[in-house]
């Protein structure tokens, strides 16, 4: 099996796991704050990624024998870190005031926003994409805009998350050489953990009995969709162009999206689903090769 089926296949089924962790998310907040959820989520995903690391390195050799730059890992983990924090806390406020399938869309605009942060640095947009990236900003109008022309506050939460959300897998992109993936992960969640738990100490106050409460939600999001999601992800990105990753990852609206409705009974409305659809498809159509397609076709006569 090639390395790229390898990570895509990967990529694919961490998709349904983050799918399910926007439903995990959101009830999880029954009874604690969005900053207490992300602080305890980030203590469960440091404890499985320290626990993952020491039982790899005493039961592989070649895991052991792995070379990588220290230094370089620390670096990309505070870096990612910083930004991971500020995105998912964003997503976390989000989901208080929408759905947990809006918010899997929603969020999965961050496969738009690679490429134009792309072209603030200078790499150009084709017309294909700039079509979907008007496409998708349609279907976000159609999808988030009531008639009245207001929009839900959770729904502008969610798509400036999805903005950082892109920032984050360009940073993770950038770092995913010459580092240990789950050290990286262990680094990254150590800098969220940090901030999350002291903002969530002046802001809402720490509840242990509350926390208990929410252990399913929290240990789920925290071993399955921090600690093996994110830690998969940067081992893909190793093999990977950062923006068909992106495009893969994105699966996790769909999934997002049927969770949502067979266990919370989160139903969307019509307007709603056909938003959706034009976001899907237009982050879809995005990153598929039909130029590359076209022209080996047209090549032939």
């Amino acid at each position: 099996m090639g390395k790229e089926l390898k990570a895509s296949i990967m990529l694919f089924f961490t998709s349904i796991i983050w799918g399910l962790a926007f439903v995990a998310q959101a009830v999880g907040m029954d009874h604690i704050g969005p900053l207490t959820f992300t602080a305890v989520r980030s203590l469960v995903a440091i404890i499985f990624l320290y626990l993952t690391y020491v039982f790899f390195n005493k039961t592989s050799k070649s895991y052991r024998e792995q070379k990588f730059n220290m230094s370089r890992t620390i670096k990309g983990g505070i870096l990612c870190g910083f930004v991971f924090t500020l995105a998912i806390n964003l997503q976390q406020f989000g989901l208080v005031y929408t759905t947990a399938g809006k918010a899997s869309f929603l969020t999965a605009l961050y496969i738009v926003f690679i490429p134009i942060i792309g072209l603030i640095f200078g790499k150009r947009i084709n017309k294909k994409l700039l079509i979907c990236i008007i496409c998708a900003m349609m279907g976000t109008y159609i999808m988030s805009v009531k008639e009245s022309l207001s929009i839900n506050r959770g729904d502008i939460v969610t798509i400036i998350s999805a903005l950082v959300f892109a920032i984050h897998i360009l940073v993770l992109s950038e770092f995913s050489k010459d580092t240990n993936a789950v050290l990286l992960s262990l680094f990254q969640f150590m800098i969220c953990g940090i901030i999350s738990f002291i903002a969530a100490i002046i802001f809402e106050g720490i509840d242990i009995g509350a926390i208990f409460k929410s252990y399913v939600s929290i240990l789920y999001v925290g071993i399955l969709s921090s600690g093996v999601g994110f830690t998969v992800q940067l081992m893909a990105l190793k093999d990977l162009d950062p923006v068909i990753a992106s495009m893969i990852s994105s699966l996790e609206s769909v999934f997002g999206a049927i969770f949502g409705w067979i266990i919370l009974s989160q139903r969307m409305s019509g307007r709603e689903i056909i938003g959706a659809i034009i976001i899907f498809m237009a982050t879809l159509i995005a990153q598929l090769p039909i130029e590359d397609y076209l022209s080996k076709k047209l090549g032939k006569y």
